[in-house]
């Protein structure tokens, strides 16, 4: 009797440890699984957020090219102006200080150009498709002239800071 006690409580307490063994595997792997989503996840939505600021500096530096190709063919930058203001609202909310300080400069650099460039551009008279070009004219276009240089070389450090600043976070998603 005694023997088969122990064989009965051999065989409890083996299927008690299989069991709580079966538990501590399920527990593992439930939780292993659950850090996978969660790393999983994370990582969607670090991509989707690269992807959102991609598609937004896109925006921006089409912009730019956009006035600068508006301001050279003296066109009116009504027909911009909306996406201008959603594009400048959007990068001070979701771009860096970095950004955001380097297209502080190039706004003002752009303002400075544009207004030279447009001052040199020749006069119209009345209707006619004909203008007229003076000395003050040429001392606008001599000013935009220099003031361009800078513009397209703060512009392409916005560039520098753009493709680091989404570099910086490719390495952080991998």
């Amino acid at each position: 009797m005694n023997h088969d006690y122990t064989n009965n409580l051999i065989s409890i307490f083996t299927v008690f440890i299989s069991g709580l063994f079966g538990v501590i595997v399920a527990i593992v792997t439930w939780e292993l699984a659950n850090q996978r989503e969660k790393r999983k996840f994370k990582q969607e939505l670090q991509i989707r957020e690269l992807n959102d600021k991609k598609e937004l500096y896109v925006a921006l530096l089409a912009s730019l090219d956009m006035i600068i190709r508006m301001t050279k063919n003296n066109n009116n930058y009504s027909d911009i102006f909306e996406d201008l203001s959603i594009n400048s609202a959007k990068i001070r909310i979701m771009a860096t200080d970095s950004i955001n300080d380097k297209l502080t400069v190039i706004s003002q650099i752009i303002h400075n150009w544009s207004s030279a460039y447009r001052q040199s551009l020749p006069t119209k008279i009345a209707d006619s498709n004909l203008g007229v070009v003076t000395n003050l004219d040429y001392k606008h276009r001599e000013q935009a002239d220099k003031i361009y240089p800078i513009l397209m070389k703060e512009i392409n450090e916005l560039v520098d800071c753009i493709k680091t600043e989404l570099e910086e976070i490719k390495k952080s998603i991998e």
